[in-house]
């Protein structure tokens, strides 16, 4: 084989795990959506289900038959004209003549005008059918109609007009009535809405799956270290594995800390690997104060910076971690503190030295200044020029100043803050947030002053770290006074304006 077909095979094979890796991704953006829109194709199933429902009961029209039943006996002398004629023999083949030649001979304008004058009606309300029992001379009229007297009488006067035309189709017949015809009494269409009901919540549930599919296809959310680069034209800082743990009754929620010794080691690891690539990136922009945010709440930011700031502590550096989510602090919870403080926020409103309301964390050398209780924002200048004044302070008192902040793509907290930090870091929860709306972040911070160091992916596929338990996760429920999640896609404008 020459070199020309192994590099085009080469080629096709890049191709080809290049499609795998589409369609493995499509899967998983459509399992997670369907995890978080599950309420889409629910919704549809029960909205078809009582619309099919209703159709069938609105559309039901009950029905009513009337049944009589003839042998058929070929005369020898000439048909008599009368249903009661001459019993001579059996002949399934004439039975069979008349079902097949009935709705030709229904249908005609003679028999219809004969019936019209017979029930002195102008138009027949209803129908008639018939058919033969197979290898029998049996032969049956059926009249059908939304009136169980007009379905008696339409068959009455068949029984006494019909014999005189089918004379002129097969012959000299006579027909023996077996079973006389009576008013039915109830229809023989029973309303059900079950298959009706059953088919529109199957139909439902499909439009409601495939919109989340067209979700998921269009969906474009970072998923892998690479597009890190690729997408948002970042570097990727490090990698953080889901954190899981046994989830026990009675128990506090466990925390997410290199310092808790049910951490896995893999966990650790990534922790420290993200210290070194931020040491060895700090080398030349010298950033003393680190700005931690991220697009929506629940990406694991506030993990991210104290865990960082741990790792930086153990290494040799003093370093001061400051709650600046002052709506929703919770970086003491994080590390599972339960100490009383005081933090920015207090200090903004009452004024004092930082200094001394900063707190030891145990077993480390990390110092943290944070709120016990929501204190409000930092959108006014006046509380930016008071928190520059801080920060000149602290800066005297450590290598690192760590400040974790609200997520940006909610509120425009971070946009006061940006500009007085040294750098940012950027947490990115795995295929959660959209690229579109991190790079309207992006924008809305580097107007505010930002620098961005780098991204860092948490969750990031085929990263898990613990012991296969209920998985935790970095999701501890942010509410900031009822923002919820939705306007991460607000402009800067919107994001500036709203409170």
């Amino acid at each position: 084989m020459d070199e020309h077909n192994l590099d085009r095979e080469r080629a096709e094979d890049v191709v080809s795990d290049a499609e795998k890796i589409d369609l493995f991704r499509l899967l998983h953006e459509f399992w997670k959506a369907v995890q978080r829109l599950f309420w889409i194709p629910v919704a549809l199933a029960v909205l078809c289900c009582a619309l099919f429902a209703a159709r069938a009961w609105w559309r039901y029209t009950p029905m009513y038959q009337s049944e009589v039943t003839f042998t058929i006996q070929t005369s020898n002398s000439g048909s008599t004209g009368d249903i009661s004629g001459s019993n001579t023999y059996y002949d399934k083949a004439a039975a069979e003549q008349l079902t097949k030649t009935f709705p030709y001979i229904i249908s005609s304008e003679l028999l219809q005008s004969m019936l019209r004058q017979e029930l002195g009606v102008d138009s027949l309300n209803g129908s008639v059918t018939a058919y033969t029992v197979e290898n029998t001379n049996l032969f049956s009229l059926v009249a059908t109609s939304s009136d169980p007297q007009a379905a008696y009488d339409m068959l009455s006067a068949v029984m006494q007009v019909y014999p005189k035309v089918a004379d002129y189709v097969i012959g000299s017949t006579d027909m023996y009535i077996l079973t006389e015809p009576v008013v039915a009494t109830e229809p023989y269409n029973d309303l059900s809405v079950l298959r009706p009901a059953i088919k529109g919540a199957f139909l439902g549930c499909v439009i409601g799956l495939a919109v989340v599919l067209l979700y998921a296809a269009t969906c474009k959310s970072i998923q892998d270290p690479r597009e890190v680069r690729s997408q948002l034209n970042q570097v990727c800082l490090g990698t953080i594995p889901q954190v899981s743990f046994k989830r026990r009754s009675k128990e506090t929620e466990p925390i997410v800390s290199i310092q808790n010794e049910k951490i896995s080691g893999e966990f650790q690891e990534s922790i420290r690997r993200l210290r070194m690539k931020f040491l060895r990136e700090n080398e030349t922009k010298t950033a003393q104060v680190l700005m931690v945010t991220s697009t929506l709440p629940g990406e694991g930011k506030t993990t991210v910076a104290s865990n960082l700031a741990l790792s930086l502590s153990q290494n040799g550096a003093r370093v001061i971690l400051v709650d600046l989510d002052l709506r929703k602090p919770s970086v003491k919870k994080n590390l599972g503190i339960s100490v009383q403080s005081r933090g920015v926020g207090y200090l903004l409103t009452k004024g004092g030295n930082a200094q001394e309301y900063l707190l030891s964390v145990e077993d480390s050398d990390l110092r943290l200044l944070a709120d016990d209780e929501s204190t409000g924002s930092l959108r006014t200048k006046a509380a930016s020029r008071r928190l520059n004044a801080i920060l000149k302070e602290l800066r005297q008192e450590a290598d690192y100043i760590i400040l974790d902040t609200p997520p940006s793509g909610l509120l425009a907290d971070s946009g006061a803050v940006a500009h007085l930090a040294d750098g940012t870091i950027y947490v990115i929860r795995s295929g959660v947030p959209q690229v579109s709306h991190i790079l309207d972040v992006f924008q809305f911070l580097g107007e505010s002053g930002a620098k961005i160091m780098g991204c860092v992916l948490n969750g990031a596929h085929g990263s898990r770290s613990g012991y296969g338990y209920y998985g935790y996760g970095y999701h501890y429920g942010y509410g900031y006074g009822g923002y919820g999640t939705k306007g991460y896609g607000l402009d800067r404008k919107k994001r500036d304006t709203k409170e």
